[in-house]
């Protein structure tokens, strides 16, 4: 495998997880399913497409699915502060449990991934409470910040 590849690869799963991310957005809007269903499915093809171009697909990968739709349908919004963190950071413990699944089946150096994928994970919560976004804008970006290290997992080195 090149190393031209190996780079294009996370080039094709961030395409996948943009739409992923426009769907979890437009679930915000209207159509909770769209968030719920598609988005989550659409993240996780990000992940499986990786692992299937970097010959590591298992198929307990095909958990990730569950965990995100999960954690993308847990509700955020709340009129305490304190509330909304709560909320947020169960939301960020389903995307880390993603994490772990993938750091489990994968082995190896995976595990290094998952306290950035949770130091992100805070930062989404932190940009979810504050909102210094248009909301639509907001659901993008926290989306992307819950999700973006799972495209990561396919693409660590395996010793």
């Amino acid at each position: 495998m090149t190393e031209t590849w190996i780079g294009t690869i996370p080039v094709i799963e961030s395409a996948i997880l943009l739409v992923g991310c426009y769907l979890y957005m437009l679930g915000g809007r209207s159509g909770k399913w769209k968030r719920r269903v598609f988005g989550s499915l659409l993240c996780s093809t990000a992940v499986w497409v990786g692992l299937l171009l970097m010959g590591r697909f298992k198929w307990p990968v095909l958990g990730l699915y569950p965990l995100i739709s999960i954690g993308f349908s847990l509700g955020y919004g709340a009129d305490l502060t304190l509330t909304k963190i709560v909320k947020r950071g169960l939301i960020v413990a389903f995307l880390c449990l993603s994490g772990g699944l993938l750091a489990y089946i994968l082995g190896g150096k995976a595990w290094m991934i998952l306290p950035l994928q949770g130091f992100i994970g805070l930062g989404s919560v932190w940009l979810g409470v504050k909102n210094p976004l248009h909301a639509a804008a907001e659901e993008f970006f926290v989306c992307l910040l819950l999700t973006e290290c799972l495209i990561m997992y396919p693409l660590v080195v395996s010793f």
